[in-house]
């Protein structure tokens, strides 16, 4: 029997998990991982998958290899099919829905093209959690900003720090 080992995390937690399944693992067989691995029992039953490049979750009753999963894939598990994602900056605000598994990054991306922002005027901001100082990565998942069952996540698109001599 073959193993794939998948980076996995979970809603409400920045860890990132290292799990090992066998390459015929179900989506059941990687929640009860995830679970001892520190995700929260109650989540068990709402729990989907998901990966960042496909919209919906993965099919709980077929292999995780046959809907795409690779070896050294990034999974996160979510309650929400959808995390809402609002961007604000200066007086404008927009709002779009993201699977759990889209990074900060893509979730800047598309405010960019919303809004019309020059690529140069872009690379010199990031995306700030509203009300804090808290800049996740931009490869960090936004369903994983979010915890007990929330759908949603608001950011400011705030300058980078600059330092000038």
């Amino acid at each position: 029997m073959n193993k794939i080992t998948l980076f996995v995390q979970f809603e409400g937690s920045s860890n990132i998990e290292l799990i090992e399944l066998s390459d015929t693992a179900t989506s059941a067989d990687l929640i009860r991982s995830a679970i001892a691995c520190g995700m929260p029992e109650d989540t068990r039953g709402e729990a989907l998958i998901f990966l960042e490049d496909k919209e919906d979750a993965l099919d709980a009753g077929l292999p995780l290899m046959a809907q795409g999963v690779k070896n050294k894939d990034r999974v996160t598990l979510h309650r929400c099919k959808r995390v809402e994602a609002s961007v604000a900056f200066n007086a404008r605000l927009e709002a779009r829905k993201f699977n759990p598994a889209a990074t900060v990054g893509r979730v800047k991306r598309w405010f960019v093209k919303e809004i019309g922002m020059t690529p140069v005027d872009a690379s010199e901001h990031v995306l700030q959690i509203t009300g804090t100082s808290h800049r996740p990565d931009e490869d960090v998942p936004v369903g994983t900003l979010v915890a007990n069952g929330t759908c949603s996540v608001a950011f400011t698109l705030a300058p980078r720090k600059r330092v000038e001599g």
